[in-house]
């Protein structure tokens, strides 16, 4: 089987250097197709992929609310209206109470100018308010320190994980100051993780402080009355709509829970809170659950909370298009390389058939040596998509396809993770695949189709 094998490649190899223009313009054309449909497939990848430090987004869940009120119609799911966020006691009380949910965090994002304590550095700086949970959704490399304490986050202490980049700008300082403010908070510096590429936008900042520091304006905690029992889990009820607030709740599923297995648990919480929360108030009010995925939260412009398979099929079918188009039309080009050359070699074919070759035979020879000039071109075509994406890397159209305008300093860094996974060489190989078996299968089988007399007789 290995000699086969190594007598394919040589034949292929020796017809390649046989016939050096034809190799070289199909080996460009391929690796055109594939840069073009590759560029695609890495952007999609770099949104979608599980890639450090974003390493859980098959499993996240991306909340978002409404809570509606009868006497405000116009505040109805169907509304152009933003989505609410959530309080820390929707967080405390609700969220990290499920079984399926392993971690719930609670985010917000903001600007600051910051300068180190002798004010000789400055700079700005991208603030991720979190809470400890957040470094467990998120596999952030620390360089030295570690993450905020649970203690520290509680008692809103000033202190502070920055990325070695910022670090670096504030003059490798122990802490730096918020000048704008109104006391000029201090914040200590406990942690340095390596700078998050821009293009990690959930994930990335400058600063990661406790929102519960009140220097940022404390995230209010709503008062606790007497907790109601609902089947085992506690939920409090205080202001009119306890649970609305300015927190993004994030929620990473245990292995094995479904987006599913989270809305069918949280249901019964769900429809008990409408129902204390309508009798306080002396209204009625609706609490509506938004939770996308990750794909969902990227790729879904409809707001279609049904994560189902035809869903999602429906969200990856304009890529999937856009990278068959770039497909086919070369193909159409290569393919008439193709038929030339097995004209010039009809002759050869006749011989081969005269001498007793199948013509399943030959025709698997001639579309598997096809297929070596398609992963040459495949492997051309891989690089000039990354060459490509890092000389973009900079645009403005870049920056806002990775909703890059929340960060000061966007820094598209790119890692070999971005460009190559498991998921992204089966893409590139099945483009390789397709586009080889479109240029070479239609006029190999047309030629072969052709009497051996006329075959023979092809070159008189």
């Amino acid at each position: 089987m290995i000699s086969k094998f190594l007598l394919f490649l040589r034949h292929a190899f020796a017809l390649i250097r046989e016939d050096k223009l034809f190799s070289a313009i199909y080996v460009a054309g391929t690796a055109v197709a594939i840069a073009s449909a590759m560029v695609i497939a890495i952007i999609i990848n770099i949104i979608l992929a599980d890639i450090p430090p974003e390493s859980n987004r098959s499993r996240t869940l991306y909340l978002g609310a409404f809570f509606d009120l009868e006497s405000t119609p116009e505040r109805s799911p169907t509304s152009d209206y933003a989505t609410q966020n959530y309080s820390t006691l929707a967080l405390d009380s609700c969220f990290r109470q499920l079984k399926c949910v392993e971690v719930a965090t609670g985010v917000m994002s903001t600007f600051e100018f910051v300068c180190s304590e002798d004010r000789q550095h400055m700079s700005n700086a991208s603030v991720m308010r979190c809470d400890p949970d957040f470094f467990r959704l998120y596999d952030l490399d620390f360089l030295s320190g570690r993450p905020f304490s649970e203690k520290e986050f509680r008692e809103g202490e000033r202190v502070c994980v920055v990325s070695d980049r910022l670090l670096k700008r504030l003059g490798g300082v122990k802490h730096f100051i918020i000048p704008h403010h109104e006391d000029c908070p201090t914040f200590r510096i406990v942690g340095v993780i390596k700078a998050v590429s821009g293009v990690m936008v959930n994930s990335a900042a400058d600063i990661y402080v406790p929102y519960m520091e009140s220097s940022f304006g404390k995230i209010p905690t709503p008062e606790l009355p007497s907790p109601v029992k609902i089947e085992g889990d506690s939920i409090f009820l205080s202001s009119p709509i306890s649970y609305e607030s300015h927190l993004r709740v994030r929620i990473l599923l245990r292995k094995g829970c479904s987006r599913q297995d989270f809305i069918d648990e949280i249901e019964p919480l769900r429809r008990h809170y409408n129902a204390m929360t309508s009798a306080k108030i002396g209204e009625k009010m609706e609490w509506t659950i938004i939770a996308h995925t990750n794909m969902k939260e990227w790729m879904n412009f409809t707001r279609n909370d049904n994560d189902d398979l035809k869903t999602r099929a429906t969200d990856l079918l304009p890529p999937t298009i856009l990278i068959l188009l770039f497909l086919f039309l070369p193909a159409i080009n290569l393919s008439g390389l193709v038929s030339n050359r097995m004209e010039a070699r009809r002759a050869e074919m006749g011989i081969r058939k005269a001498f007793g070759a199948k013509r399943r035979t030959l025709l698997n020879e001639v579309v598997n040596e096809n297929l070596v000039l398609t992963l040459l071109g495949g492997i051309v075509g891989w690089l000039l998509s990354w060459l490509f994406i890092m000389a973009v890397s900079n645009s403005d159209i870049f920056h806002s396809m990775f909703r890059g305008e929340h960060l000061v300093d966007f820094n598209p860094s790119l890692d070999f993770q971005m460009f190559f996974t498991p998921t992204l060489f089966l893409v590139a190989f099945l483009c390789c695949a397709v586009l080889n078996l479109m240029a070479a299968l239609i006029p190999a089988w047309h030629s072969l189709r052709k009497p051996i007399v006329e075959s023979l007789n092809q070159k008189r």
